[in-house]
């Protein structure tokens, strides 16, 4: 006879922090959104540089803190048809 609860531990493993996804929390619905380039820095991996599509700067910070809750940096470089220095 097995005991469920030993057997379960290894089945019922969850994220800690899972993204927050959906349409205000990391995505808009503005169709006069632009495309804004972002930095994301997640633990020991290389940094990204991912495309988010939002109205404003902070807008853009905001998705990519819900689409990456476990990044340790994440910056907003501009937009995405801007140069980077």
């Amino acid at each position: 006879m097995s005991n469920k609860r030993e057997a379960s531990y290894v089945l019922g493993w969850q994220e800690d922090n899972p993204p927050a996804l959906g349409e205000g929390l990391s995505r808009t619905s503005n169709p006069r959104a632009v495309l804004w380039r972002v930095d994301v820095q997640t633990g020991s991996a290389r940094p990204m540089i991912t495309t988010v599509r939002a109205s404003t700067k902070t807008e853009a910070l905001k998705f990519s803190k819900n689409r990456y809750p476990t990044a340790i940096s994440i910056k907003v470089l501009g937009k995405a048809n801007d140069k980077i220095n």
